[in-house]
C-alpha cells in the first residue's frame, strides 16, 4: 500500500495525523508494517480495520477505521460490494493468525467469511444491545417524521412527488446501512402490535424490504429502487374509503372486493407520475400476486412477477402478521416469522426469499426476552445460522425470578449439562423486561 492510497482511502482522519506520521520516518516505517492490505473474504473478528476501499458514501460505517467485533459487521462490508480493506496489526489480529486449515477451506471455497469460529465472535453485552436498540428506535422515530410528511403530501396534492419521496429514501437508506440489521429488523418490529397506521406500515415494510435486499447483494440503484417501490407499495389505498384498511376486523364481501383493487389503482398513480421507474410500478402492482396464484388482482401471472415485488410481499406479510394491518390477529416477532415460512412452504411466499429472511433475523430475533426450560430469563444477543432454533442468549435471570449478579452467556447449541437449556417461551412484555435486565 502506498502513501497516496492510504491518504485517499482515508487512514489517516486529520490532518496533523497525518503531518506526525509523515515527519516521524521510525513511525511511519513501523506503522506501514503493520498495516496490509487483504481481500475482504480474510477479514476475521479481531481484525482492526484501518481502511475500506471504497468511497465514504458507499461504506456501511460512517468511520474506516474500527476493530472487527461481530460477523455482522463483516456481512454489512459483503452487502456493500467492498472487495479488500487494509488492517493493522498493531490494533488487532494478523492474517497469519488464522488457521492454515482454515485458509485452504476459502481457497477452494467450501468456507465463507460468514462461517468464521465461534470461538472468535464476541457475544454483545445486554447494556450495549439496549443502548444499540435505543438509538435504532430513535431513527425509527425520526423516519417516521419523514415518512408522514411524504403521505400527508400525496393526499394534499393527490400525487406522489418523486423528489420527496427520494429524499425519504436517501434517510432510511442511511439508518439501513449505519444500523446493524438486527437492530434495524427490531426497531420496526418490537412493540408495534396493534399498531395498523398506515405510515408506519410503510416505513416498517420499506425498512425489512432493504434489508433482505442487501443480503441479497442489491446494488444501490437495485436498493434504491426497491426501497421506493416499498414504500410506495399500498399507495392505491389512499384512493379507498379510511375503514377499508383502518380496521381491526377481517373484511369481506364488497368490501375484500373493493380493498384488492389498491395494487392496480397504485400501479396507475405510479405510471400517471413521471420518474418513477418500471421496478417501482410493478411493486405496487405484484406485491400481492402470490406464487401458487393465489394472490390478487387476478390478471397478473404469477410465474413473471419481479424478484422486487416477491420481496416486499414478504415484508408486508410480516408486518401485516406483527400488527394486524388489513384486519389480522397480532402475532409475537418469533411466530410472525413462522408464519412466514410455513406460507412459504404453501407456495403462497417465494419460499428461497423467505429463508433468506429467516436466516438473516433468526426464528428468534436479536433482543427477543426469552423464558428457558430452566425458567431462567434473558435476552438474545446472537443468532446461529447454523441453528436458528438455537442462539445465544444471556440470562439475566434465574429460576427464581431473581436477576444474577452479571448476566450469564450461553450458547444453546453447545452445551454440556443434561437436560440441555432450550427457549421455552418469548416473554411477551420484551421491552419492559430487557431493559429492566440492563
Amino acid at each position: 500500500m502506498t502513501l497516496l492510497h492510504a491518504f485517499k482511502i482515508g487512514a489517516w482522519r486529520t490532518d496533523k495525523e497525518l503531518l506526525d506520521f509523515v515527519h516521524t520516518p521510525s513511525s511511519w516505517m513501523d506503522r506501514y508494517r503493520m498495516r496490509k492490505q487483504i481481500p475482504l473474504h480474510q477479514l476475521r473478528v479481531g481484525m482492526y480495520v484501518a481502511g475500506i476501499d471504497c468511497s465514504w458514501f458507499r461504506s456501511p460505517f460512517l468511520t474506516h477505521r474500527f476493530l472487527v467485533q461481530t460477523v455482522d459487521q463483516i456481512e454489512r462490508l459483503q452487502r456493500a460490494n467492498i472487495q479488500s480493506v487494509d488492517i493493522d496489526t498493531s490494533k488487532g489480529l494478523d492474517i497469519t493468525s488464522l488457521p492454515i486449515e482454515e485458509e485452504a477451506l476459502h481457497t477452494i471455497g467450501l468456507l465463507t467469511s460468514t462461517q468464521a469460529p465461534p470461538s472468535h465472535d464476541r457475544p454483545r453485552s445486554v447494556s450495549s444491545l439496549n443502548q444499540e436498540l435505543t438509538m435504532a428506535r430513535e431513527a425509527r422515530d425520526k423516519l417516521a417524521q419523514s415518512v408522514k410528511a411524504v403521505f400527508d403530501d400525496i393526499s394534499k396534492a393527490g400525487t406522489a412527488n418523486p423528489g420527496l419521496i427520494s429524499d425519504a429514501i436517501q434517510e432510511i437508506t442511511i439508518v439501513a446501512r449505519t444500523l446493524s440489521t438486527h437492530a434495524a429488523f427490531m426497531a420496526m418490529s418490537q412493540g408495534r402490535q396493534l399498531d395498523t397506521s398506515f405510515n408506519n406500515h410503510s416505513l416498517a415494510v420499506c425498512t425489512l424490504s432493504m434489508i433482505l435486499g442487501q443480503a441479497l447483494g442489491y446494488d444501490l440503484m437495485q436498493l434504491h429502487e426497491l426501497a421506493t417501490g416499498a414504500l410506495l407499495h399500498d399507495i392505491g389505498l389512499l384512493q379507498l374509503p379510511r375503514h377499508l384498511f383502518q380496521t381491526s376486523a377481517p373484511l369481506s364481501g364488497e368490501d375484500l372486493a373493493t380493498f384488492r383493487h389498491h395494487p392496480r389503482l397504485g400501479a396507475i398513480a405510479i405510471e400517471a407520475q413521471r420518474g418513477f421507474s418500471q421496478t417501482v410500478r410493478q411493486i405496487a402492482a405484484e406485491h400481492h400476486v402470490a406464487p401458487d396464484g393465489h394472490g390478487y388482482p387476478s390478471e397478473a401471472s404469477a410465474g413473471s412477477t419481479a424478484e422486487a415485488s416477491r420481496i416486499v410481499m414478504i415484508a408486508d406479510r410480516y408486518d401485516e402478521l406483527l400488527t394486524g394491518f388489513g384486519g389480522l390477529r397480532p402475532l409475537p416477532p418469533h411466530a410472525a416469522v413462522q408464519q412466514l415460512f410455513q406460507e412459504g412452504e404453501f407456495g403462497r411466499l417465494d419460499l428461497g426469499l423467505v429463508s433468506a429472511f429467516i436466516k438473516l433475523v433468526g426464528i428468534y430475533p436479536v433482543y427477543s426476552f426469552v423464558e428457558l426450560n430452566t425458567k431462567e430469563q434473558g435476552m438474545i444477543t446472537t443468532i446461529n445460522p447454523a441453528r436458528l432454533h438455537q442462539p445465544i442468549v444471556a440470562l439475566t435471570y434465574d429460576q427464581m425470578g431473581s436477576p444474577y449478579r452479571s448476566p450469564i452467556t450461553v450458547d444453546l447449541s453447545n452445551q454440556e449439562q443434561s437436560p440441555p437449556r432450550s427457549i421455552a417461551r418469548v416473554v411477551t412484555s420484551e421491552s419492559g423486561e430487557a431493559s429492566r435486565a440492563a
